[in-house]
């Protein structure tokens, strides 16, 4: 995060993972710690989360990104699955103009 000095952060959060990818026997710490140790780290505001839906039912995807939302107070979207209109929506605030 300090090196690519971001100013905003998408986090994308694996929900049916019970490890870090690669990882074997290191258990994902929870989404809410994750966020708030970014924007420690960075300084920066995780303006939204996406969702990787590796191993989920298709179905549940929409009412676990609503829990994410509900949880951590960010807009989350799988864009995989849904495209990356609403994501994009939720990021033009963000968005400063270019000074010429």
């Amino acid at each position: 995060l300090a090196a690519g000095r971001p100013d905003i952060i998408i986090m994308q959060h694996a929900p049916a993972r019970l490890e870090y990818d690669g990882f074997p026997g290191y258990p994902l710490h929870p989404l809410s710690l994750q966020i708030q140790v970014a924007e420690q780290l960075s300084g920066k505001p995780v303006a939204a989360v996406t969702v990787n839906h590796e191993a989920m039912p298709r179905e549940q995807v929409p009412m676990v990104c609503d829990t994410i939302h509900k949880i951590t107070g960010r807009p989350t979207f799988d864009v995989l699955r849904d495209g990356p209109e609403g994501l994009v929506e939720a990021l033009k605030r963000y968005i400063k103009p270019v000074k010429r």
